[in-house]
């Protein structure tokens, strides 16, 4: 446990200045906000920096974002800082072109196939 110096007020003895063991109770901001949006079945939220997104799972988020002038849409597992309880994106993840988006999706339909197949093994 952290130890804390209380200040002492008017009135109290010097046995307010010393250390006492408290309880450490820090509120964590939010991480996101709920938006009322849906499309697909898919809840659209926004992160603390005002960047929309689509949660896929526990850590994982699809964001679309402008990055130096070109709009992305990155795919990209996130963590929880320990010290501010902020998520943040880590390193694995992946940014695709609009183009590139497009192509994913056409594949989709293939995609689901080879998921099917292996399943069934």
């Amino acid at each position: 446990m952290q130890k804390l110096k209380l200040e002492a007020t008017e009135g109290e003895h010097d046995e307010a200045d010393s250390e006492q063991e408290a309880p450490r109770t820090v509120k964590k901001p939010a991480k996101y906000t709920q938006k009322a949006q849906e499309s697909d079945d898919s809840k659209v939220q926004t992160s603390s920096d005002g960047e929309k997104f689509v949660e896929l799972g526990k850590a994982k988020r699809v964001t679309v974002r402008n990055f130096k002038g070109s709009t992305l849409i990155d795919i990209r597992e996130f963590y929880t800082d320990k010290e501010t309880g902020d998520a943040k994106p880590g390193k694995k993840g992946i940014s695709l072109t609009p183009e590139q988006w497009q192509e994913l999706k056409q594949a989709t339909p293939t995609l689901d196939a080879l998921v099917a197949e292996i399943s069934k093994k």
